[in-house]
C-alpha cells in the first residue's frame, strides 16, 4: 500500500454537494489522495453533469451501478462494503456526500491523530440526534482510519434490518469491531447549528465539527441532505407552516435548495480564505 489517500463517497442524486467537496478537497489537501465515488443509479441528468465535473480534478474515480434497487441505510451501508474494499492506500477516508473537511491540512492533522492504539479519528454523532450510535466514537459521517485495520475487522457497514426489534444502522458494528480487538477512536465534536447559534453555518441547518485543540471549523455536514427532507424542519412553529398540503411542501422545498446553495457558498468562502492568507 503507498502512503497516500483514498476517500470514499456514496452518491444517490448528491452532484451539486459532491462537486463541492472535490473543490474544497483541492483547496486543502496537504497529502497525496484520490477519490473514489460510487453512484447507486441517481438520475441519468444528475450522473451526467458529475462525470462531467469530476473532469475538472486529477485522481477521481466514479462509477455507477445500473439498476441499483436498495434505498437508504442499506444502500449507504452495501456501498461502503464495496468502497473499503476497493482502497488500497496507508489511509483511508468515509465521506457522507453532503459532508466536507473544511480545515487547512486536515489530512497531515488527522493522519497526526492517529496511531496503533487510536487507528481511527472521525465525526462524533450530533448528539441530540435519536440514535442507537454512540456519541464517542467516531460517525461514518466523515472518518479517516488505517486501512490495513479496518480491512482485518471485516467490517460489514449494513444495517442490522433482520432484527427489528434491535435495530441498529448503518455501520454499527464499527465501535464494537474495534474496541473488541483492542483499538480505541478519537472523536471530532458535532455542534448542532438548530442548538446552538455559534459557527460560519449557524443561520443554516447544519452540523459543525471542531477538534480538540484547533478553533477553526474542522467539517461541516449540511442538515437536510441531498433529499432536503421535510422532517429535518418540522420542529416547533415552523411544522404548521410546512403541513400545509402542496403548499407547505412548495415552501419547504424551496427553503431546502436556498439553504444548500447558502451552505455550498460558505464552504467555499472558507477554504478560499486559507489560499488568500498565503
Amino acid at each position: 500500500m503507498t502512503d497516500s489517500i483514498t476517500i470514499c463517497i456514496t452518491c444517490y442524486n448528491d452532484t451539486e454537494f459532491i462537486i463541492n467537496t472535490l473543490y474544497c478537497l483541492e483547496k486543502i489537501t496537504k497529502n497525496p489522495y484520490k477519490v473514489i465515488i460510487r453512484d447507486n443509479n441517481s438520475i441519468i441528468k444528475n450522473f451526467i453533469k458529475l462525470k462531467k465535473n469530476i473532469q475538472k480534478y486529477p485522481d477521481v474515480e466514479l462509477y455507477r451501478v445500473e439498476n441499483f434497487k436498495e434505498y437508504g441505510s442499506i444502500a449507504h451501508g452495501i456501498s461502503l462494503n464495496d468502497l473499503v474494499n476497493k482502497i488500497d492506500t496507508k489511509y483511508g477516508v468515509i465521506l457522507d456526500a453532503d459532508c466536507t473537511f473544511l480545515l487547512k491540512d486536515w489530512d497531515e492533522i488527522l493522519i497526526n491523530n492517529i496511531n496503533e492504539e487510536y487507528p481511527i479519528i472521525g465525526t462524533q454523532i450530533d448528539p441530540h440526534t435519536d440514535t442507537n450510535k454512540p456519541l464517542d466514537f467516531p460517525s461514518i459521517v466523515g472518518i479517516l482510519f488505517y486501512t490495513q485495520i479496518i480491512k482485518e475487522l471485516n467490517i460489514d457497514f449494513s444495517p442490522n434490518y433482520d432484527d427489528p426489534e434491535n435495530f441498529m444502522d448503518t455501520a454499527y458494528q464499527l465501535k464494537e469491531k474495534y474496541i473488541e480487538n483492542g483499538y480505541k477512536g478519537k472523536i471530532i465534536n458535532c455542534i448542532n447549528t438548530r442548538y446552538t447559534k455559534y459557527g460560519p453555518f449557524r443561520k443554516i441547518l447544519s452540523g459543525e465539527y471542531y477538534l480538540n485543540g484547533y478553533k477553526d471549523i474542522f467539517a461541516a455536514h449540511y442538515g437536510r441532505g441531498a433529499s432536503l427532507g421535510k422532517g429535518k424542519y418540522l420542529k416547533g412553529w415552523k411544522k404548521r407552516i410546512y403541513l400545509i398540503p402542496i403548499i407547505g411542501s412548495y415552501l419547504l422545498t424551496l427553503k431546502g435548495k436556498r439553504d444548500k446553495k447558502k451552505w455550498i457558498k460558505i464552504c467555499k468562502k472558507i477554504v478560499n480564505a486559507y489560499n488568500h492568507e498565503n
